[in-house]
């Protein structure tokens, strides 16, 4: 049963990866999807017009109401007197527990909701300080409305790049929610490429989701949905709906007295997984749970949410397929409920986001390890352009996160049941996951391949020693064998790792169980680079949103104002590693403190949007470094407490308002660090356009250079005042602002630094003009000693400042960043360094070489759902074939499914007569073409007239060749 609803749930992540999800939210609040159905019913017709679904979607917090979490699930009784109790000395005195009529009343819940008509901050605090209250968080409403248009606007006729102040800084508020978003295609699959083909080819051949996925011969191999439950969140199933024949229970969430679906979207997810005919569905012998969370209003609570994942957890659902996400993986208490759902052995289904192409976009639940994310790819299989991409940002700044989408899939003009009967075309993205229950624990060994030089690299695995479901982790880690330091080629062997789970309570077998599985290691092995090439990217400085108020780089994003992809070279800078690798360089990530990294194997050390503080051995070590020949590139960005205040930012999950605990990143720790050669960056916040060595560039709300060494090199720029246009509203422009500089350092063998105010022109999130050119100077002048010509006589170049002009800035009072640092910890009066931690060590697994090949299709991965029919044994098609509901009285019985049969449909006579048709259709066409052949053969060939020259022209032809006493030839 277990490998039945694994690859259940696999098949339905790439069936459900051409959903349209709940809705999304961009930057105008809208998104939309594609449907070829020609009335928003849904109902079936032979005209195959397409319209245009706008799905509008917004959330509010509702006033006065609480979600109060518990410790655990209790009675209603229970529950009611832990509250009660908690307010009973409380300034709340008006207060009541919202009654909540749904299937889970009757069972103990974990929550409850709680209208609070004079609450306050305290009065909440006395809430969480119960000991089974875990926590309180405001009740959310949720609004979601459908409008069906004739046509898919221009994408970018709405957009409109004002970037004048019209907006007041107190009420800033993001349209990036900091709350779940639907997930369904917005407006960014028209920009994937193949927009127009792939158009005109979805009006002429619908897809049928059977049809692409090779159903038929799951189902001969017996996979046909039968025992496995499946639950759709979405806006219900009409109970006599002519697709399903399996639909075990319909339940209602809302506050409307009904459980048909007034809209159609959620029969058109229900359709596309367990529709039995016409349109089929994937799996037709699923068992279908329906759960209606939204009304025919498009109007939802996150209670209404939490109550039916309860109940998803009692009637032991396998799959769940659930459309809503978003960036914060710490918005609770929906995070914890998917932890659960997950933990109790159900399978999530969840979009990995529509905010591509940037990387490090990911939304949760999809980001989660016990979530796999399935992203979108366009019609020539490649990443759709608005499909979520890169790594797990919120296993960062530890170095790396895990890859994301897990798996990909077409996102567009998938044809599902329509509301009534017939079907329709939607398009969207979608995911899931497979479950493993049980401990495990891991014996891996590392098994080089000799003939394949396996011997040449050297392999640590690192785990916990035992891994609960969803808890734990197993890493693999190659480095180049010493031996190998000047070798180049490939590299191949392979990981055993034995898995051994106990026995389960129910189990038949006795003992443990175990399992191995092998897993192969092929490496391209280059010499080591020169150590003139090889830069070290710091990420263990770099702090994001969530979990603290991280504010962006760029102020003008007043739409986007949280830093959240990770400023990781594989996120964000992803254009710039790219750029760096073209030219040559190595860039490697240091996920660890400055105190843990060889400072000789490096030529260069970048440091770019650092928020995080220092431990003071890092200042030392670095100076040491640097004395020693190590150098340093650093791009800051804006810090002013003044205007740090000014973007406070209203947290809708919190009521409260969020204090920026840094600017653009951590200047004052930067100065810290930097102090040592007399360096410093200002407090002074700037922006513009401006020339530099020919070159077009942007400084978008960078800092400035407040102190330098005099015999370094400063380059100066007019600069608009981007503080006083943000704190007064008033525009001033300042002449002679330093924004560069570089420096030898005087010690015999020192590296140099240099120093750049603004990091927005190697950032991908907002970058309008990019400085890669002026990184490569940068990068000639540290690993090189070259100083770029057109630096050092350009008429920008200044004196050096001398830090006199104005105080240096200093760290917001009260701020709370020792909450989110790896550095700071709480203390009495401000927060002091923590202890270094150690350096992270790894275990080289003691190699057992094997004296043979390697397979030769070891490495490769195979392809999902590609199955070997010569290597398949079949069973027998009729004990597996899916049973099919038989037309009613007045039903068409024509089947909207390639082939015009439908697996199933016909019995076992007409299964064998099938073969002997085909047969005599073939011949009756190879006997047409045979005798238009013949006919052809034998018809008289009429020869061409001949045509006839004119009499002048003969004429005058014969004079010209008369003197010859040639006649003309023909």
């Amino acid at each position: 049963m277990t490998l039945v609803r694994i690859c259940f749930s696999l098949l339905v992540a790439l069936l459900c990866g051409r959903l349209p999800l709940v809705g999304t939210e961009g930057g105008d609040g809208t998104a939309s999807t594609s449907t070829s159905s020609p009335n928003p019913d849904g109902n079936h017709s032979s005209n195959c017009s397409s319209l245009t679904v706008k799905l509008e979607f917004s959330t509010k917090v509702v006033e006065h109401e609480y979600i109060v979490a518990f410790n655990g699930y209790f009675t209603a009784k229970a529950r009611s007197h832990f509250i009660s109790s908690a307010l009973k000395s409380s300034e709340a005195l008006d207060w009541r527990i919202v009654p909540r009529k749904n299937p889970a009343s009757d069972f103990p819940s974990d929550f409850e909701v709680v209208q609070i008509r004079q609450a306050s901050h305290s009065s909440l605090l006395t809430l969480e300080d119960h000991p089974y209250i875990k926590r309180v968080t405001p009740q959310r409403k949720v609004f979601r409305t459908l409008n069906y248009t004739p046509d898919l606007p221009d994408p970018g006729a709405a957009c409109n790049n004002d970037t004048r102040w019209t907006q007041k800084w107190q009420s800033w508020q993001s349209s990036r929610p900091l709350r779940r978003t639907s997930l369904s295609l917005a407006f960014g699959f028209w920009h994937a490429t193949g927009r127009h083909s792939s158009r005109r080819l979805l009006r002429a051949i619908p897809r049928h989701v059977a049809q692409i996925l090779q159903a038929d011969v799951l189902w001969q191999m017996g996979y046909t949905g039968s025992g496995v439950k499946v639950a759709v969140f979405d806006t219900g199933l009409s109970e006599k709906h002519p697709h399903f024949k399996n639909v075990k229970e319909r339940t209602n969430w809302t506050n409307e007295k009904t459980l048909d679906d007034g809209l159609g979207h959620g029969t058109f997810v229900a359709g596309v997984i367990a529709s039995m005919r016409e349109c089929q569905g994937f799996a037709p012998d699923s068992e279908l749970h329906i759960f209606r969370v939204f009304t025919n209003n498009q109007v939802s609570y996150t209670s209404w949410f939490l109550d039916a994942f309860n109940y998803a957890i009692l009637k032991k659902i396998d799959v769940l397929n659930l459309s809503i996400g978003g960036p914060d993986f710490m918005d609770h208490p929906f995070v914890d409920k998917v932890w659960e759902l997950t933990a109790n052995r159900v399978i999530m289904v969840s979009a990995i986001g529509n905010d591509g192409p940037l990387y490090g976009t990911l939304n949760n639940p999809a980001d989660q390890m016990d979530v796999i994310g399935v992203g979108g790819i366009d019609f020539e299989d490649n990443i759709a352009r608005f499909s979520s991409r890169g790594m797990t940002t919120w296993e960062l700044p530890g170095g790396y996160g895990r890859v994301k989408p897990d798996i990909v899939t077409y996102g567009s003009g998938v044809r599902g049941s329509g509301m009534k009967e017939g079907c329709r075309s939607l398009s969207g993205t979608s995911v899931a996951s497979p479950v493993v229950a049980g401990a495990v624990t891991l014996l891996p060994i590392w098994q080089p391949y000799l003939p394949q030089n396996g011997d040449h690299i050297d392999v640590a695995v690192s785990y916990s020693p035992v891994l609960w479901p969803w808890a734990g982790y197993l890493a693999v880690s190659i480095s180049v064998a010493k031996k190998a330091a000047s070798w180049e080629g490939i590299a191949q062997g392979h990981v055993m790792v034995t898995v051994a789970s106990p026995a389960g309570n129910n189990s038949e077998v006795g003992g443990e169980m175990t399992s191995t599985v092998k897993l192969p290691v092929k490496v391209k092995i280059v010499p080591t680079p020169p150590r003139s090439k090889r830069v070290l990217w710091d990420q263990y400085h770099n702090l994001r949103y969530p979990p603290g108020y991280f504010p962006r780089d760029n102020l003008r994003m007043k739409n986007d104002p949280l830093d959240w992809n990770g400023d990781h070279i594989h996120t964000n800078f992803r254009d710039m590693y790219q750029h760096l690798r073209s030219m040559g360089y190595f860039v490697e990530v240091l996920g660890a403190p400055i105190t843990c990294f060889d400072a000789s194997q490096y030529g260069t050390f970048m440091m770019v949007d650092s928020e995080e503080e220092y431990f003071p051995e890092e200042i030392t070590k670095l100076r040491r470094d640097i004395d020693k020949g190590l150098s340093l590139i650093v791009f800051s960005d804006w810090y002013n407490t003044s205007v740090m205040r000014k973007v406070k930012f209203y947290d809708e999950n919190t009521r409260q308002w969020w204090m920026p605990d840094t600017g653009g990143a951590n200047v004052p720790a930067l100065n810290d660090l930097i102090s040592v050669w007399g360096m410093a960056f200002s407090d002074g916040l700037y922006e513009g356009d401006f020339t530099m060595a020919d070159h077009d560039m942007y400084y978008a709300s960078g800092c400035s250079i407040a102190k330098f060494p005099e015999d370094g090199i400063v380059i100066a720029k007019t600069l608009k005042d981007q503080g006083l246009e943000v704190l007064k509203q008033e525009t001033a422009v300042v002449e002679g602002v330093p924004i560069l500089g570089m420096y030898q350092t005087p010690s015999e063998g020192g590296g140099r630094i240099a120093l750049y105010g603004d990091s927005n022109c190697i950032d991908d999130s907002h970058r309008q003009k990019d400085c890669f050119w002026l990184l490569d100077a940068l990068l000639q002048y540290t690993s090189y000693s070259m100083t770029p010509p057109s630096l050092i006589h350009s008429n920008s170049r200044v004196t050096p400042p001398t830090g006199t002009d104005r105080p240096l800035p200093e760290r917001l009072e009260g701020n709370h960043l020792y909450r989110y640092s790896k550095v700071l910890e709480a203390h009495l009066g401000d927060p002091k360094p923590r202890p270094l931690p150690a350096c992270p060590h790894l275990s080289w697994s003691k190699p057992q070489p094997l004296n043979e090949t390697a397979p030769s299709n070891l490495w490769k991965h195979q392809k999902l759902l590609s199955i070997d029919m010569d290597k398949v044994v079949l069973p027998n098609v009729r004990n597996y074939r899916p049973q099919v509901r038989p037309l009613s009285p007045g039903e068409s019985g024509a089947w909207d499914i390639p082939g015009g049969i439908m697996p199933g449909r016909y019995n076992q006579e007409v299964g064998q007569t099938i073969p002997m048709f085909a047969f005599l259709g073939a011949m009756v066409v190879l006997s047409f073409f045979v005798v238009q052949l013949t006919k052809s053969k034998n018809k008289p060939k009429r020869r061409k007239p001949r045509v006839k020259r004119p009499t002048y022209l003969q004429q005058q032809q014969q004079q010209q060749l008369a003197p010859t006493g040639k006649n003309p030839t023909v």
